[in-house]
Parts: structure tokens; C-alpha cells; sequence
């Protein structure tokens, strides 16, 4: 089922099936859309249509929508047939433009309206009290955002997340890596920032026109866990769903990362060290990082980085023996 203009469902989307909220989270929708479960009825404190909902931890999620669960995926496969209503950012700005998104678009006013949105509980009118602004902006315009706010924190428009804020992602996230090693990757990626009290992201998006992108995100055939160091060729993609690292590697087409904590982690030109689940697909091997936002043993970094900053321990106590 399209959206009601007619467009292709897409990563960030959110669909509802009864009364049940999922988010999208890949590109390749056609037979079924590949999505999760974010919020279910539930004392949560988030209200919609006189009825609560609340926000579903990932066992949660696998325990109430058991029914749409794919294990071999790890993600939820739902029938365009049982789709009760699609959201699409771009589509329901408008109706998200509370003062804070507010401070956002202007702050973006540059980019096209039609190609930005807010996804998350803004999108599907379950917003929190600590719900923040999860921005979209799609295709090339997002690379013109990420230098907007970059410069915007340069000029002091803008201003970088502050300690007790990357401290509160770091443990959200749940990385293997040392807080150091975190904080030095996360801070060159510019897709983070505050407008004065408001906190936002910068969230990538593929345009309508990219939706085809050769880039798996099938699940293929499990050969074993392994550890890969390797020149990255290409940043092109590194902020996408899954972010691609093309490697000059004897073995491994790529590192692809299901999880955000590792978008834009690495680029161009630098050595990448990744350690995940080795994966052959369509008779290429990929390694493959993080289907969960807790990331746990898997990780992706800068060798070149670390190496510059003068970082040698990087990783922390639960990955030592890996």
C-alpha cells in the first residue's frame, strides 16, 4: 500500500496496523514492508485519540507483535494488505510544526520544504515529554544540512551536544567502545546539534530517484564472526540504511551497519576497523554490523582517528577477549 499521494513507502516511514505504530526500516518494500514495532496500547503516557500508548523496548516489541516478527530477519515483515494508514514525513510537516521543529525548518529554510520531514513520535502524534526532534532531509539535500549545521556550530548559531546529552546517548546506545573513542567519532559527524534549548538529529533519507540503490539488506548466509582492518574507497554511503563501507579488502566487499550508532563513522581514505557477522550474499561477502541499536560485542572505527587523537584503548571490558 502507498502513502495517499501514491509514493513508495520508505526508510523513516511509519505505518499503523490497527493500533498498533511501526517504523520502516529499509527501502526494498515491494513484496512486504520491512519495518518495527515502536508503540503499542499500553501505559506509556502518550496519548492519541483518547486512547494510551506507550513507547516498546525491542523485547517488548518481538512479544506484542509476535505475529509480524520474522526471526531469520530480526525485524517485522507486514503485508501491504493489513496496513491501515501510511506516514510519511515530508507529507505531515505541517502537522508536526509544533515551536521546536519550528526552530529547525527556519534554521533550514535553504532546503526545499517538500524534502524534509520529522519521523519518530512527532510523526505519528505520540509525542513525549522528552521526545526529540528527529529531522529528516532526503537525498542530496541532507549533505547540504549536515554542512549547514556544521557551520552553524562554527559561527555559533548552533551548539554541540553537551556532556550530560552525549553521556545520555552513549548509554542509550550502548556501544563496546570506550566513551572516549565514542565521543571523537560522534563529534566530526555534525548530524547532532542544539538551537538554543532544542535538541535535534539529522536523520538520512534515500530521494524517490535512489530508492534502488544496489546495496543489500537481505540477510545472507552466515559464515562466522570476524574482525576486519581495511582501507574504506568510498564515503558516498556511509550515512545511509545500511551505512556502506566499500574496503580495499581481500575477502569482503564491504562493512554494512544495520545500526545508526555506526553511520558516518568512518571515511574515505581512513583505515576502518569493524569486528560483526561475516555474510555471504548474493555470492558477495560482506561483514555485517549491528541489527540492534545495543550494539554489544560489534563495532565499527577509525583506525586513522584513533591513531591521530592518540587513542589506543578503545574498546571497553566486554569486548577485550574478542
Amino acid at each position: 500500500m502507498p502513502s495517499s499521494s501514491g509514493k513508495p513507502i520508505r526508510l523513516r516511514d511509519f505505518i499503523r496496523v490497527g493500533d498498533l505504530f511501526f517504523s520502516v526500516v529499509g527501502y526494498r518494500n515491494d513484496e512486504s514492508v520491512k519495518c518495527f514495532l515502536r508503540y503499542a496500547p499500553g501505559k506509556g503516557g502518550r496519548f492519541k485519540d483518547g486512547r494510551e500508548y506507550r513507547k516498546l523496548s525491542h523485547e517488548e516489541a518481538i512479544a506484542v507483535g509476535e505475529r509480524y516478527f520474522s526471526p531469520r530477519e530480526g525485524v517485522f515483515r507486514v503485508n501491504h494488505t493489513e496496513i491501515d494508514e501510511v506516514f510519511k514525513p515530508e507529507e505531515r510537516l505541517s502537522e508536526a510544526m509544533d515551536s521546536e521543529v519550528r526552530k529547525v525548518v527556519d534554521f533550514l529554510h535553504e532546503i526545499p520544504r517538500e524534502e524534509m520531514g520529522v519521523t519518530g513520535s512527532r510523526l505519528i502524534g505520540l509525542k513525549g515529554q522528552e521526545s526529540d526532534v528527529d529531522f529528516v532531509v532526503y537525498g542530496k539535500y541532507w549533505f547540504e544540512a549536515r554542512e549547514r549545521i556544521k557551520r552553524g556550530i562554527e559561527r555559533g548559531e548552533l551548539s554541540e551536544p553537551d556532556d550530560e546529552t552525549w553521556e545520555f546517548i552513549f548509554r542509550k546506545r550502548k556501544p563496546p567502545l570506550s566513551y572516549e573513542a565514542f565521543l571523537l567519532h560522534e563529534r566530526r559527524k555534525y548530524h547532532r546539534a542544539f538551537i538554543g534549548s532544542t535538541y535535534f538529529d539529522l536523520l538520512y533519507v534515500r530521494g524517490y530517484e535512489e530508492l534502488n540503490k544496489p546495496i543489500p539488506e537481505e540477510v545472507g548466509t552466515k559464515l562466522g564472526k570476524m574482525r576486519v582492518v581495511a582501507r574504506v574507497i568510498s564515503d558516498r554511503d556511509v550515512f545511509d540504511y545500511p551505512a556502506y563501507y566499500p574496503v580495499d579488502h581481500p575477502e569482503i566487499r564491504a562493512v554494512l551497519s544495520f545500526t545508526h550508532t555506526y553511520a558516518g563513522q568512518v571515511f574515505e581514505g581512513e583505515v576502518l576497523e569493524a569486528y560483526g557477522q561475516l555474510e555471504e550474499i548474493d555470492g558477495e561477502r560482506y561483514l555485517i554490523v549491528g541489527t540492534k541499536r545495543e550494539t554489544e560485542d560489534e563495532y565499527i572505527v577509525s583506525r586513522t582517528l584513533l591513531e591521530r587523537m592518540g587513542v589506543s584503548e578503545y574498546l571497553n571490558d566486554r569486548i577485550e577477549s574478542v
